[in-house]
C-alpha cells in the first residue's frame, strides 16, 4: 500500500497514543503545509487540527457565516463555570497574542515590564514599538526563571510584570508554590501578567495554573488559547482571565468580535475530552521523539512540557539555523547572548521529525 502523508500521519498517530486510547479522535485527513520546508519545526501548533467534534461544528457554521456573530456569551459562560469565575472576570480575543499585546500596551504605557530572558516576547517587541521598554532577567543557571531576580527587577517605573508558564523556549515551568509566592508578592505591586498558552499539557494544570490567584482577587491576568494543543491557531479564539477592571480595561482596547467558526469550534473542543487525551498523548510522543533524536546526536536538551524541545546545538544556534534551512527545515532562535547556542525545535509531526532526524547529523558535521 502506497502511504501518503496524509495516511501517515493518521499511521503515525495510533502509535504515540496513550495505551488504551482511542485514536479515531486524531485520524482525520490533514492538509499540506504551505511553504517548501519539508520539516516546519519553527512553529508550535498541533499539527492534528480541530477534532471532529470542532470540524462538524465549523461546518454548521457556515449556514450562519453571512452574519457576524450574536454572542460569545456562551463560550464564555462554559469557561467562566468551569474556572469557578463571574462571567465579569473573563473575555475572550483573537488568540492569546492579541490579549497580551494590548493588555502590555494599555497597562505598561508611561513605564516599564520585567520579563525573563529568553522568553516569548512578541507583544512586547510590539509594546517596545510604542516605546515601553522591557527589564529583562536573566534565566537561572538550570534555565528556569528567576523570580527572586525577576521580584527585586520590580523598580519606579515598572508597570507589568510578564511570565510564561511553562516558559517558551525552554519549556521549563516554575514550582507551582514559588510562582505562586512570586505572584501574590509582585501583584501587591504592579499587575502580573500570566501567559498558560501551553496550560493543558501541564502534569497537573489547575495545580501549575495562577488562576486561583484570580479568584482570590490578586492583581493576576491569567491568557490562554486554543490555538496550540486544541489546533485552532487559525481561527483565533483565545480567553483572559483577571480582575473585573483589567477584563474592562481589555475589553475597551479589543477592536472586533470573534469569528464565527471559531467560536464554534472552541465550544466544541472544551467538551471533547477524548480528543484532548489524545492529542496530550501525541504531542508528548513528538516530544520524545526529538529527544531521541538529539541523544542519537549528542546533543543536550531540556526537558518540556510545550509543544517544543529547546536544544544546545553546540555551536552558534544561527549557523545551524542556516544548514537546517539549506536542508528544508526550519527551527526557532530566540534572543539572549546565554542561549547563543540554543534553538527550539516545534514539535510539528512524527514524518517531520523523522526527517529532521535524517538531515541533523549532515547538518552538525556542516
Amino acid at each position: 500500500m502506497q502511504v501518503s502523508r496524509r495516511n501517515s500521519l493518521s499511521l503515525m498517530a495510533g502509535s504515540l497514543l496513550a495505551p488504551g486510547l482511542a485514536g479515531p479522535a486524531l485520524s482525520a485527513p490533514q492538509p499540506e503545509h504551505s511553504g517548501a520546508a519539508k520539516a516546519r519545526l519553527g512553529v508550535t501548533e498541533n499539527p492534528f487540527g480541530p477534532s471532529p467534534a470542532a470540524r462538524r461544528a465549523i461546518v454548521e457554521s457556515v449556514a450562519e457565516a453571512a452574519y457576524y456573530p450574536h454572542s460569545e456569551a456562551p463560550l464564555r459562560d462554559i469557561i467562566a463555570r468551569q474556572e469557578g469565575l463571574a462571567r465579569d472576570h473573563l473575555t475572550l480575543s483573537s488568540g492569546s497574542l492579541d490579549a497580551l499585546t494590548l493588555l502590555t500596551v494599555a497597562i505598561a504605557a508611561g513605564g516599564r515590564v520585567v520579563a525573563p530572558q529568553p522568553t516569548y516576547a512578541t507583544h512586547l517587541i510590539y509594546a517596545a514599538r510604542q516605546g515601553i521598554e522591557t527589564d529583562w532577567v536573566p534565566l537561572r543557571a538550570d534555565h528556569h526563571i528567576d523570580l527572586d531576580g525577576m521580584l527585586a527587577a520590580i523598580g519606579p517605573r515598572t508597570k507589568l510584570v510578564y511570565i510564561c508558564n511553562p516558559n517558551n523556549p525552554t519549556g521549563l515551568r516554575p514550582d507551582p508554590d514559588a510562582l505562586r509566592a512570586f505572584c501574590i508578592a509582585a501583584a501587591a505591586k504592579v499587575p502580573v501578567l500570566v501567559d498558560e498558552a501551553y496550560f493543558e499539557l501541564a502534569p497537573d494544570p489547575h495545580r501549575q495554573s495562577m488562576a486561583a490567584l484570580v479568584r482570590e482577587g490578586h492583581d493576576v491576568i491569567v491568557t490562554r488559547t486554543f490555538s496550540k494543543v486544541y489546533g485552532l491557531a487559525g481561527f483565533r479564539v483565545a480567553y483572559t482571565l483577571a480582575r473585573p477592571e483589567r477584563i474592562a480595561l481589555l475589553n475597551s482596547r479589543i477592536t472586533t468580535s470573534r469569528n464565527q467558526a471559531g467560536l464554534a469550534a472552541a465550544t466544541a473542543c472544551l467538551g471533547d475530552s477524548a480528543y484532548l487525551a489524545g492529542a496530550i498523548a501525541y504531542l508528548k510522543g513528538c516530544r520524545e521523539q526529538i529527544y531521541r533524536i538529539c541523544q542519537a546526536n549528542g546533543l543536550r536538551y531540556l526537558p518540556s512540557d510545550g509543544t517544543f524541545v529547546y536544544v544546545d546545538c553546540g555551536m552558534p544556534a544561527a549557523e545551524m539555523q542556516k544548514r537546517l534551512a539549506a536542508l528544508s527545515v526550519e527551527v526557532r532562535l530566540f534572543e539572549g547572548e546565554a542561549y547563543r547556542n540554543w534553538m527550539r525545535v516545534g514539535t510539528a509531526t512524527p514524518e517531520e521529525l523523522a526527517y529532521f532526524g535524517k538531515v541533523l547529523p549532515a547538518a552538525l558535521k556542516g
